[in-house]
C-alpha cells in the first residue's frame, strides 16, 4: 500500500483556509505546511449531462449565517458542506500552481460518487481524504455521517480501481470508529482521526439554536483528549501495518503534535488555531502573517524537541507506554 511522505508533516484541516488562492499566499509567505487540503469536493456540476447521468446537483450553498460559534475552548460550525461545481474546482486547480502538494478531499451523496470524483481529480493531488463522517447538514437533510457510515465498504472497496495514491478514511469520534477501522483497514492506506462531532448551543433569550444549521460540529482545544484517545485506539487496530493516521483536533502547539505522535499519528492537521480569542472574549481569524508565524513556531518546536530527546518522529509514533 502507498504511504504519504511529507517533508513537513503538518497540513491544514479540511474546511480551514479552504481554497487554493489562500494556500498560494501563505506558501509565498513561508508558511510551514507540508501539503494543502482544499475544502471537500462534492457531487455537483454545471453540466446537465453529468447531473442527469449521476443524479448530481448544480452546487451546494450550505447553511446561511450564523455558521460558527465559539464557547471558550470549543468551536462549533454548521457550514453544511458547501461546494461549487466540479468544473469550478478544475478551473481552480489548473489556474493556481502551488509548490507544495495537494491532498484532495471528497464527499458523496451515494457510495459511487466517491470513485467518480476521485477519478476526475486524481491528477491534481498526491493523496485523498474520503469524508464519510461530517455531522454538518442543512435543515431537512441527513448528514454524510448518517448516510455513509453504514456504506463505508461500498465506498472504499472500488477506490483501488481509480487511484494508486494513498486514500485516508475520515472517521468521527461520534461513531464506532474502531469497528470501522477494522472493516476498512484492508481497503485504505490510513485514517483521519477525526472529524467533528455534533453539539448544540442555545440562545437563552430566544430559546433558539444560535447556529442556522441547529447543530454544529465541535472542534478546538477541549476536544483534544478525546481525539488523542481516538488516535491511540485506531493505532492499536493498524499497529504493525503500513497504514498511517492523520490527527486532527485542538492542535495549537508543538507539544500537542508530540502528544498525538506518541498516541500513533504521523501527520497533523491544524484548524481552530487559525482563530484567536481577544481579551474581551471576541474570537477573530488570525492574519496570514500570524498563521505563518504560528506554523513556523510549531515546526521549530517539533524539531527542537526531537533533537533534545535524540529521537526521530518515526520512532516517536505509537510509542505510548501503557
Amino acid at each position: 500500500m502507498p504511504k504519504l511522505i511529507l517533508e513537513i508533516p503538518i497540513i491544514n484541516g479540511c474546511g480551514t483556509l479552504s481554497y487554493l488562492d489562500t494556500f498560494d499566499r501563505l506558501e509565498k509567505m513561508g508558511a510551514c505546511f507540508g501539503a494543502w487540503v482544499p475544502k471537500s469536493i462534492g457531487p455537483y456540476s454545471r453540466d446537465p449531462g453529468l447531473r442527469e447521468k449521476y443524479g448530481w446537483g448544480i452546487e451546494k450553498p450550505g447553511n446561511p449565517n450564523p455558521v460558527v460559534v465559539h464557547t471558550g475552548h470549543i468551536q462549533l460550525n454548521s457550514m453544511g458542506l458547501p461546494t461549487h461545481p466540479v468544473e469550478s474546482w478544475i478551473e481552480e486547480f489548473e489556474s493556481t500552481p502551488l509548490r507544495k502538494p495537494i491532498i484532495g478531499s471528497v464527499y458523496g451523496n451515494k457510495p459511487e460518487d466517491y470513485a467518480r470524483l476521485i477519478g476526475m481529480f486524481d491528477k491534481y493531488v498526491i493523496a485523498w481524504q474520503a469524508n464519510i463522517s461530517c455531522p454538518n447538514k442543512e435543515k431537512g437533510e441527513k448528514s454524510i455521517r448518517e448516510i455513509m457510515t453504514s456504506k463505508s465498504e461500498l465506498i472504499f472497496a472500488p477506490l483501488r480501481d481509480v487511484t494508486k495514491k494513498p486514500v485516508f478514511a475520515k472517521l468521527s469520534p461520534a461513531e464506532d470508529y474502531v469497528g470501522l477501522a477494522e472493516i476498512l483497514k484492508e481497503h485504505v492506506d490510513g485514517f483521519v482521526c477525526g472529524n467533528t462531532e455534533p453539539g448544540l448551543v442555545i440562545d437563552i433569550y430566544s430559546r433558539r439554536p444560535i447556529l442556522a444549521g441547529i447543530y454544529g460540529g465541535m472542534s478546538g482545544p477541549a476536544t483534544k483528549p478525546k481525539k488523542i484517545k481516538m488516535v491511540n485506539d485506531v493505532y492499536d487496530v493498524i499497529k504493525g501495518s503500513n497504514l498511517q493516521i492523520i490527527a486532527s483536533g485542538g492542535i495549537e502547539s508543538y507539544e500537542d503534535v508530540i502528544e498525538y505522535a506518541i498516541a500513533g499519528a504521523s501527520i497533523f492537521e491544524l484548524g481552530t488555531c487559525f482563530a484567536k480569542t481577544l481579551h474581551d472574549g471576541r474570537v477573530i481569524g488570525r492574519t496570514n502573517q500570524e498563521i505563518v508565524n504560528l506554523t513556523k513556531r510549531i515546526w521549530e518546536g517539533i524539531q527542537n524537541f526531537l533533537i533534545e530527546q535524540d529521537i526521530t518522529l518515526d520512532k516517536l509514533v505509537g510509542s505510548l507506554v501503557k
